[in-house]
């Protein structure tokens, strides 16, 4: 099957485990693909989970006619331990800082009383409705980009981010990159690697910097922002949340 996501129907989203990029909740992430179309580089996605994203972004790709290729690095393997930056306690410290709004802060109040009421702890790897994540494989995301027709598009790298990100992007400038991987390290570690080889006008669309989950994100994007002098950009709202991204001018 090598369908053009125009030529979709709305049910064949859901069937094929991928996302609408015109009701998805990486909706803005979607719009920055076509306003990014003209730079140079590639696109990558850190937390490709079970390759919706990555997939709805490969035939978005189709469909503009782009020969952009995309990096996937996931460890396919569920959460990795998680620090005392992801703790829920964090929000506390967020809110009294003035690092989040009181909005945000009775937002994520509300947040874990319904994560309770659904017998889950608060602890990182039950907090989320995906829960830890553990529930892909290599093997999953690679049958369904074979099954859209995206084999030459997509290259997976599977394991720790980290590990060999250099050399993994060595000769790679990037256009566009998600990150969407909940945890502090998962951010802090890559930051400044992506933002190296980011091109200018390019964008790292940071999926849980508002979050009512996960306050480690957006410890890490501050962090980086405070000595790198990267630009935070607040997009549109969609879907009742605040969607964030750096912008490298």
């Amino acid at each position: 099957m090598r369908k053009d996501i125009s030529e979709m129907e709305h049910w064949e989203f859901g069937a094929g485990g991928i996302a609408n990029p015109n009701s998805s909740t990486l909706k803005r992430y979607f719009e920055l693909i076509a306003s990014t179309l003209d730079l140079s580089g590639d696109i990558a996605e850190f937390g490709v989970s079970r390759g919706s994203s990555i997939v709805t972004t490969g035939l978005l790709l189709n469909h503009y006619k782009s020969n952009k290729q995309i990096l996937g690095f996931d460890t396919f393997e569920g959460f990795p331990d998680y620090s005392e930056q992801d703790s829920i306690e964090r929000f506390h410290e967020l809110f009294d800082s003035d690092k989040i709004s009181l909005e945000h802060y009775e937002r994520v109040k509300r947040n874990f009383e319904y994560i309770r009421s659904r017998g889950s702890t608060l602890t990182p790897d039950q907090l989320s409705n995906s829960g830890n994540f553990s529930n892909t494989s290599f093997e999953l995301v690679k049958n369904k980009i074979n099954f859209f027709g995206l084999e030459n598009r997509i290259k997976l790298y599977v394991g720790d981010f980290t590990k060999n990100l250099n050399q993994k992007l060595s000769g790679n400038s990037l256009s566009l990159v998600l990150i969407d991987s909940d945890l502090y390290k998962s951010y802090s570690s890559i930051l400044p690697t992506i933002w190296a080889n980011l091109t200018s006008g390019g964008y790292i669309y940071l999926d849980e910097y508002y979050s009512l989950k996960f306050p480690g994100p957006r410890i890490a994007v501050d962090e980086f922002v405070s000595f790198s002098g990267a630009q935070l950009t607040q997009l549109p709202e969609w879907q009742d949340f605040e969607r964030w991204a750096l912008c490298k001018s």
